[in-house]
């Protein structure tokens, strides 16, 4: 069985990623309003009949939209997030008491959980978000093997914790958010340049970086990397793509697809 994957888009703006399959589909958080995300599902002939799932990362608002939380509350649309995530989701969204009311509430900690036909587990990656912040390991199994999705937005700096994570993934979703120098010689305040390079959100470089040690350590070879969170004032996707293809010639992976993802436009889907 096939995995489909499309990010809905990806900038501080907003972050929706679905992934699907002929059974069904899961969203990975809803950072759009209703309308955005309806008129993108349907491109792809998706409707909230087909959702198994709403994945939350975090808290932060790019990530999750309160409009399109309440429709998936209405049409009964099952939200998972880990149990540290939904203590402050809970405090912040009326919409996340009522879904614990209709038992479309699932929390979870480190376990392996199911979402329709697929498999999910969380890890946790440094981030400055009350609650934490997680990304996600999406397994689709058959008769014909196993497919594994990573995916992981928002990351303040590499981790040795995250790595294993992403090792052997056959699509890999990872920001790069800035360019060193663009950031330092942005207009944005001191305070804000030290939290983005701190713990905010990966570098170009340093999503090479760790990109290049998850290659490194994987026996399968991803079909596809794809640079999420790409900054609109610190960066460009020409940087982004650029670095990372580099890295990827330079250690004889060129032959891995990357792939750019957009402010409010879906990039086109990739299938494993």
């Amino acid at each position: 069985m096939g995995i489909n994957l499309q990010v809905l888009g990806s900038t501080s703006a907003g972050n929706c990623t679905v992934i699907w399959n002929n059974k069904n589909a899961l969203l990975i958080d809803c950072g759009f309003s209703q309308r955005y995300i309806c008129r993108n599902l349907k491109y792809i002939n998706l409707d909230f009949t087909s959702i198994s799932g709403l994945l939350i990362t975090h808290t932060h608002t790019d990530h999750v939209n309160k409009s399109i939380l309440s429709r998936f509350v209405k049409e009964h649309v099952p939200i998972f997030c880990h149990k540290k995530v939904c203590k402050v989701l809970s405090k912040k969204f009326l919409e996340i008491k009522s879904a614990r009311k209709l038992n479309l509430l699932n929390t979870f900690n480190k376990e392996l959980f199911t979402i329709g036909s697929f498999e999910a587990q969380a890890f946790e990656v440094p981030h400055d978000s009350s609650g934490g912040c997680f990304g996600f390991n999406i397994f689709s199994r058959s008769n014909s093997g196993e497919k594994k999705v990573t995916i992981a937005t928002d990351l303040g700096y590499p981790s040795n914790t995250i790595l294993p994570y992403f090792i052997d993934s056959d699509v890999i979703v990872i920001e790069a958010n800035h360019d060193n120098d663009m950031l330092e010689n942005s207009s944005r305040p001191r305070w804000l340049k030290k939290r983005i390079a701190r713990i905010g959100h990966l570098s170009n470089s340093q999503c090479a970086d760790l990109l290049k040690d998850v290659l490194n350590r994987s026996d399968k070879m991803p079909k596809a990397i794809i640079l999420a969170h790409i900054s609109q004032e610190c960066n460009t996707n020409n940087d982004a793509v650029g670095c990372i293809k580099r890295m990827l010639m330079q250690n004889n992976y060129s032959n891995i697809k990357v792939i750019e993802t957009y402010k409010r436009k879906a990039n086109n889907t990739v299938s494993i």
